[in-house]
């Protein structure tokens, strides 16, 4: 079975990016945020309502910070629910929840998740505390009836970025994916992963590496979005599918304009809702398209999803 994301657990980040400052939110801007978080749900119910056969596929990514009431919505809804575990913003692993155990039997996330920046050629100690660190996250999730999600992003180390003549694009094309491969394989021989969410992996090739590294741990693969514009992220969706992926965990691909025009007063919530619904049903299709999981689908941004089957 496919699992296909709608990724908004963005936190300060987010509310930064929106409203343009440096410092603390205020309670005015997080309102809306959060509001805005339970839009994006709303677009999420609003493609299952329109393609029902989703349903089996379909997952949320959210946190309770700037989410809240989001995560009991989509337990309601019956849409799995994944939640994440990480402090944001920090180049080194640190577990937000003070109190970890208590954390999943309440929100009881599918998929509790986790964000680590690990370049297996850059800061070694601090990988060693990572892996020491996730490995006992990976045992409470676990414990807790959860699969385990890691999402590993990889920095470029100065040389490996001079290297390339300090172009990031040749850099993420021609280094990033043995770092990736490298990667899974260091974490995976300290902890049980069982959904890995990776960066674009440039070919086919990478990515079957990628998902048969995984699976001989029993895991899997999908791919994160990255902001990236709808048609890029349509070529990398076929390549993944392709190269043996299950699907995806994106976000701001799919609600960063609808969130932001809703904020500002330039989009309706019933217009906003909607794109957000025709954007995820647009990522969907076309993932089960090329995974081979579609019969029939329509053209993205109508009111019909298509025919969609196992």
């Amino acid at each position: 079975m496919s699992l296909l994301i709608l990724a908004m657990d963005q936190r300060p980040w987010l509310t930064k990016a929106l409203y343009g400052h440096t410092g603390p939110a205020t309670v005015a801007e997080r309102s809306a945020v959060a509001d805005g978080k339970h839009m994006v749900l709303d677009g999420l119910l609003a493609a299952l309502a329109d393609a029902p056969a989703l349903r089996e596929h379909a997952a949320v990514l959210v946190d309770d910070l700037l989410g809240p009431g989001v995560p009991e919505r989509a337990h309601a809804h019956r849409v799995t629910l994944s939640m994440p575990l990480e402090r944001g913003g920090l180049d080194v692993y640190e577990t937000e929840p003070a109190d970890l155990p208590g954390f999943l039997r309440h929100h009881a996330p599918a998929l509790p998740k986790v964000l680590i920046r690990y370049n297996v050629d850059g800061d070694r100690d601090g990988n060693a505390v990572q892996r020491e660190r996730l490995a006992e996250v990976a045992a409470a999730a676990r414990d807790a009836g959860g699969r385990f999600l890691v999402e590993v992003l990889v920095p470029p180390t100065p040389a490996q970025l001079a290297a390339v003549g300090g172009d990031t694009a040749a850099f993420d094309r021609h280094l990033r994916p043995e770092l990736i491969l490298r990667a899974m394989a260091e974490l995976s021989a300290r902890l049980p992963v069982d959904v890995w969410k990776l960066e674009h992996l440039a070919e086919v090739a990478h990515y079957r590496a990628a998902a048969d590294l995984a699976a001989s741990t029993g895991g899997e693969c999908i791919l994160l979005g990255a902001n990236a514009p709808a048609e890029t992220v349509d070529g990398w969706l076929r390549d993944a599918a392709a190269g043996g992926f299950t699907g995806f965990a994106i976000g701001r691909s799919i609600w960063w304009d609808a969130l932001r025009g809703l904020l500002s007063g330039a989009v309706t919530r019933p217009d906003a809702v909607a794109t957000v619904a025709a954007t995820y049903r647009r990522f969907a299709t076309c993932f089960l398209t090329a995974a081979g999981h579609v019969a029939s689908t329509a053209t993205a941004g109508t009111g019909s999803a298509g025919t969609l089957t196992k």
